[in-house]
């Protein structure tokens, strides 16, 4: 089996397959807004430890369910942070993992390359929505013509325009009118009567809510209607009992999903689709086929490698970590400070 692990701009995920890429046998997300933790354009020493963290937890569980090989690969979470590179030394040190960044472009290529049966589909378009940008991919073009980046997502819309959890109307409003004007200079094609494929976590998370809503049966064959999905924007803009669906469906991304379902009803519409699917496979799937094949130039990672401890070699660090184990609740130990286990031990020493 083999895996990869996606750092993304809301979680950290991890997908194993099979060796031809497709046969997905476990899926990991666990949530984590890297955008949360930047100061200053950069990520934190704090946000550094919580990536860390996670991966760490994904190459146990790789060495556990026998992965052969193991790629980490980071999108849109660090390509917008002025430390990537500190960050990235950062991870190879604490965790033995090394990443490999991805553009924009490359990473919408993947979303094309994890659904290749959508080709055949006539006027078939894929949009990912994530947190830090958005892909939206022409099915119709080859190789990676008819790609197109934008460079902000669900949670950078939230950040910009929203000041509580849930936007009003008048945040709405300019939220529409920034994706208008974003996708008018973006010059993306319309595809009238054509087939929306909605790929990633975000998306999937909108159709779990649209799913509950309207009591559909689960089913392999994920569809949306086009005039149910803007009756449910609504009700999530409008409606005071809207936090217990959401939270029901998507916990982790109940402070931006909302702003994902607006920018998604304003893609579609632009783009005048009829028909709207769902599909399970995504950047993880694809960039393991590309690896794979050697498309991709990826570097594997060691998955459960020996962790070192990390040298504290200044002051300022001793301070930090001071400060980190104290939010965390554990008080630095003095060199001459013994632990519950060796009092206990020292005083049954002194009996006898």
């Amino acid at each position: 089996m083999y895996a990869v692990i996606d750092i993304s701009s809301t979680s950290i995920s991890m997908v194993v397959c099979g060796k031809d890429g497709t046969h997905t046998a476990y899926k990991y997300r666990e949530s984590l807004s890297a955008l949360s933790f930047t100061e200053g354009g950069k990520l934190t020493e704090h946000g550094v430890e919580k990536i860390c963290d996670k991966i760490s937890v994904f190459q146990d569980q790789c060495k556990k369910l026998g992965v052969e090989k193991l790629y980490v690969v980071s999108t849109a979470a660090m390509r917008f942070i002025d430390n990537a590179e500190d960050v990235f030394e950062a991870i190879r040190t604490r965790t033995g993992a090394i990443v490999n960044q991805i553009d924009g472009e490359t990473e919408a290529y993947c979303d094309c390359v994890a659904n290749e049966k959508f080709r055949s589909v006539k006027n078939s378009v894929i949009i990912d929505i994530g947190g830090a940008s958005i892909e939206v991919c022409d099915l119709s073009k080859s190789g990676r013509e008819g790609i197109n980046c934008l460079n902000f997502g669900a949670l950078t819309l939230q950040r910009k325009f929203v000041k509580s959890v849930y936007p009003d109307k008048e945040e709405c409003a300019k939220i529409k009118k920034y994706i208008k004007k974003a996708l008018s200079k973006a010059e993306i094609p319309v595809e009238e009567g054509g087939t929306a494929v909605l790929v990633g976590a975000t998306n999937r998370s909108v159709y779990e809510i649209y799913r509950d809503y309207y009591d559909i049966p689960e089913s392999e064959e994920m569809t949306i209607e086009m005039d149910k999905l803007k009756k449910l924007a609504k009700k999530l803009i409008e409606a005071p009992d809207r936090s217990h669906l959401l939270i029901k469906n998507a916990p982790e991304k109940i402070y931006f999903i909302v702003v994902a379902l607006i920018t998604l009803v304003q893609l579609l519409k632009k783009l005048g689709f009829k028909n709207i699917v769902v599909s399970d496979y995504g950047v993880k799937e694809g960039y393991l086929k590309m690896a794979l094949t050697g498309e991709e130039k990826a570097e594997p990672s060691p998955f459960f490698p020996e962790r070192p401890v990390k040298e504290i070699k200044s002051v300022e660090e001793l301070a930090e970590h001071i400060k980190l184990r104290q939010k965390a609740g554990k008080s630095p130990k003095r060199k001459d400070e013994k632990s519950p286990e060796e009092k206990a031990e020292s005083e049954e020493n002194k009996g006898e």
